[in-house]
């Protein structure tokens, strides 16, 4: 063999961090934060709608992103135990989406005046998405998602530090943050990755 099993393994990990490094998903997630954070601080009686558009649109997004990589990167075909590992992360942050989006729903239905809490219900939705990123970043070994969990983690305590009565404002915040970082990402792929009939 030209390629031994460890040159092989090195290589794929090269390429396969190449083809997540596009920010895409980072720039939607973020800008997703800020749209249910802003609906949730304006207008908090569409936020179950504005959640269930966020995530109707995940679909078109992956999609979009697949056909944005490939025409920068041509098609990468990873192996077996690579591609079992990424459904196996897909489905853990489905799992954990699913999860957080049951809990985000009915506590964006309460309004600050019906309820007495020890920590605000915005607090709580973004130290549980810090969570996640946290558990996705051990899983996935990507280092920055270790950074969008601690923005989270600040995020959470605006509420604590500035006198107001609206929810939504750690998710804007946090979300600006991350669309910030995305796009930084998104401009470097762009560079380094011209589309391959330009080159």
């Amino acid at each position: 063999m030209v390629t031994n099993p460890p040159e092989l393994k090195e290589f794929e990990q090269r390429a396969y961090k190449a083809t997540h490094s596009d920010g895409v998903i980072d720039v939607f997630v973020g800008v997703s934060m800020v749209v249910v954070g802003v609906a949730w601080l304006m207008i908090p009686s569409v936020l179950s709608g504005v959640t269930a558009g966020v995530a109707l649109a995940i679909s078109p997004m992956l999609a979009w992103r697949r056909r944005f990589i490939e025409a920068r990167t041509g098609y990468v075909m990873f192996t077996e135990s690579r591609r079992l590992w990424e459904r196996r992360i897909y489905t853990t942050a489905a799992v954990l989406f699913g999860g957080f989006m049951l809990l985000a729903r009915p506590l964006g239905s309460l309004q600050p005046e019906s309820i007495d809490w020890m920590m605000d219900p915005d607090s709580l939705v973004v130290w549980l998405v810090a969570a996640v990123l946290l558990l996705l970043s051990v899983l996935t070994n990507l280092t920055r998602l270790i950074v969008y969990s601690l923005v989270l983690a600040a995020a959470g305590a605006v509420p604590f530090m500035i006198a107001t009565e609206a929810f939504g404002w750690p998710l804007v915040i946090s979300g600006a943050v991350i669309v910030a970082v995305g796009s930084a990402l998104m401009r470097r792929f762009v560079i380094g990755h011209p589309p391959i009939g330009t080159l």
